[in-house]
C-alpha cells in the first residue's frame, strides 16, 4: 500500500489523534489521573498493533468483489478488535489498584463494553485502507493496460513500416530492371537516384513521423527516379501553401505512396502519360492531395496494400484527427490526406 515508514507515520497520526481526544475527554471527568494516561497509552499501542495486523491480513486482498471485500473487512476488524481489547485488558486489569486506587468488580465488563467502539474505529480504518488499496490496484491495472496498448500500437506501426520498404523497393527495382534492357545509361542514373531516395529514408531511421519538408524532399527524389523511365510522359504540378513545412509532422512515405499510386495507375497505364497535380496546405491542419488521370483501381493488390497501410498508420498515429479519401471525378482520381490539429 505504502512504504513502511510512511504507513507507520500515518498510523501514529491517526491513532495518536484519537488517543489524545480520548485522553482529553476522560481526563476532563477524571482529572487526568495516572490511570487515564496509561489507559490512553495502552489504547494507542493496541490500535497500532491492530492496524499492523490488518495491514498484513489485507496484503493480498483489495481487488475482490464488493461483497467479499465487506466480509473481509468485517472479519479482519472483528479479530483485530479482540486483540486490541485483550492488550488493553492485559495492561489495565492486573494494575487497577496501582493505577486507579481501587479494584473494580465491573472492570472486565467495562473492558468488554469498549469492544464495539474499538470495532467501529478499526472497521472505518479497514474501509478506508481497502478503498485506497483498491484504487491503487485499479490505477496500476489501467497503467499496465495503457502500456500494453502502446506496445501493441508500436508493434503494429513497426509491421506497417516494414511493409513499406519491400513495397517501394520491389517497384523501383522492377522499373530499373526494365530500363537495363532499353537504356543502360538511364538504368545507371536510376540506380543513383534510387540511392538518393534510400539515403533520405535511412537518415530518418524510418521514424513514425517526420517533418513535411522531408516528405516533400523524398517525394521529389522519387519523382525524379520515375522521370528517368517516363520522361515527357510524366508531368508534375506542385501547389504548396503555408509556412509550416518544417513544423508539420506527417507519416513517413505517406505523400510518396500517393504519388507512387498515381504514377502506377494514372501514368503508366496511359500511352500519352499525363499530369499529376500535388497540392499541399501546411497551416494549422495539413492537407496532402494528389490527383492523376485515370480510374480507381480496385483489383490491384499493391494498390490496396499502400492505401490500407496509409489508413492504418493514420489511425494509429492520429486516431480521429486524420482522414484519408480516394475519389474519382471525370476521369480524375484524387487521393487526399487531412491531418487536423488536435
Amino acid at each position: 500500500m505504502r512504504t513502511p515508514s510512511t504507513f507507520w507515520l500515518v498510523q501514529i497520526g491517526i491513532w495518536g489523534g484519537l488517543t489524545l481526544l480520548n485522553l482529553f475527554v476522560r481526563g476532563y471527568f477524571n482529572h487526568y489521573r495516572l490511570g487515564e494516561l496509561v489507559n490512553s497509552f495502552s489504547l494507542f499501542v493496541s490500535l497500532m498493533i491492530a492496524s499492523g495486523m490488518l495491514r498484513r491480513f489485507y496484503r493480498d486482498k483489495g481487488t475482490d468483489s464488493l461483497p467479499k471485500g465487506i466480509g473481509q473487512a468485517l472479519l479482519g476488524s472483528a479479530l483485530a478488535s479482540l486483540v486490541a481489547v485483550a492488550i488493553i485488558g492485559l495492561v489495565l486489569l492486573p494494575n487497577q489498584e496501582y493505577l486507579f486506587g481501587e479494584v473494580s468488580n465491573v472492570a472486565l465488563l467495562q473492558l468488554l463494553a469498549s469492544y464495539p467502539n474499538v470495532l467501529l474505529f478499526l472497521l472505518c480504518w479497514s474501509a478506508v485502507y481497502l478503498l485506497l488499496k483498491r484504487q491503487k490496484a485499479l490505477k496500476l491495472a489501467f497503467t499496465r493496460e495503457a502500456e500494453l496498448k502502446e506496445q501493441l500500437a508500436a508493434s503494429q506501426m513497426e509491421l506497417l513500416l516494414n511493409q513499406l520498404n519491400p513495397h517501394f523497393m520491389f517497384n523501383a527495382i522492377n522499373n530499373i530492371r526494365a530500363l537495363i534492357l532499353e537504356d543502360t545509361n538511364k538504368a545507371r542514373d536510376s540506380l543513383a537516384q534510387l540511392s538518393d531516395v534510400l539515403r533520405v529514408t535511412l537518415q530518418t531511421k524510418q521514424d513514425k513521423l517526420w517533418p513535411l519538408s522531408q516528405e516533400i524532399e523524398l517525394t521529389k527524389s522519387f519523382i525524379k527516379l520515375n522521370k528517368l523511365q517516363f520522361e515527357e510522359r510524366l508531368a508534375v504540378n506542385w501547389h504548396i501553401t503555408g509556412n509550416q513545412l518544417e513544423h508539420c509532422q506527417v507519416p513517413c512515405l505517406s505523400l510518396q505512396l500517393l504519388v507512387e499510386n498515381a504514377i502506377k495507375h494514372g501514368i503508366s497505364n496511359n500511352s500519352d502519360g499525363g499530369m499529376i497535380t500535388i497540392k499541399i496546405d501546411a497551416e494549422k491542419d495539413v492537407t496532402l492531395e494528389v490527383s492523376n488521370p485515370g480510374n480507381i483501381a480496385t483489383s490491384d493488390g499493391s494498390t490496396q496494400l499502400g492505401i490500407t497501410n496509409i489508413q492504418q498508420r493514420l489511425h494509429l498515429l492520429f486516431k480521429d484527427n486524420a482522414h484519408f479519401s480516394l475519389t474519382e471525378n471525370e476521369q480524375t482520381v484524387t487521393a487526399k490526406i487531412v491531418i487536423e490539429e488536435p
